[in-house]
């Protein structure tokens, strides 16, 4: 009977740890989700959202994440069953998702009192998003901008923002003349947004002119 006793309680202790530690699972995923989406929003009515207008879908929190996606908004749907041990943010049974898929730049130019700055404007940055830099003459990368070498930001229009400054010689004297190709890359989805060239307008005072209306500094 002693025995019997011991077995029972010992099963209820592990059922105990297994459910904590699904609990932990879940946080954890909860946490993650919020640190990597920092402007991901609550929908109180998800009627109020047209999928017709957009990539997004429905995404119930009982199934896993799928890989490429982020969270647009937290919120609660009739169509996902309840499953009250996986919610998110331990509310909602659901999410709005879209795909990270490729960058796309909108605009770039040179930046900063010296012109030796790049800024990029686009849409469909990762946070971790980098810019890798090569001459439009070769294929080699010369420059790669990831982390603290670059300011990455959403714009008060809702655009993604990227800005480096130049660091080698070699980027700023085929900046200052031929221009350079730059591309934004999303590491987690592995694809990058097309080339474009950007080139260093004349800035006055300079000992080599350079004709700022050959790419306005922007080519396509």
């Amino acid at each position: 009977m002693k025995k019997r006793i011991e077995i029972v309680v010992l099963t209820v202790f592990l059922l105990v740890v297994a459910s904590c530690q699904t609990e932990e699972e879940d946080t954890f995923q909860d946490e993650l989700l919020v640190e990597n989406n920092e402007d991901v929003k609550i929908l109180e009515d998800i009627d109020d959202f047209d999928f017709r207008k957009s990539s997004a879908f429905l995404h119930c929190s009982r199934d896993p994440f799928p890989q490429g996606y982020r969270v647009l908004y937290y919120t609660n749907s009739p169509t996902c069953e309840p499953n009250y041990s996986i919610l998110y943010l331990g509310l909602y049974n659901a999410a709005i998702i879209v795909p990270i898929g490729q960058p796309i730049i909108n605009n770039a130019g040179a930046g900063c009192d010296d012109n030796y700055c790049i800024w990029i404007v686009g849409n469909n940055f990762e946070p971790n998003a980098y810019v890798d830099i090569r001459t439009t003459t070769g294929s080699s990368i010369i420059g790669t901008y990831r982390g603290s070498n670059r300011v990455q930001y959403v714009n008060s229009q809702g655009q993604d923002v990227i800005t480096l400054r130049l660091n080698s010689a070699l980027e700023r004297n085929e900046f200052a003349n031929r221009g350079l190709r730059i591309w934004v890359v999303n590491p987690e989805a592995r694809k990058w947004g097309d080339g474009r060239t950007v080139r260093r307008p004349y800035t006055p005072g300079d000992s080599d002119p350079i004709d700022p209306d050959e790419c306005n500094p922007i080519c396509p």
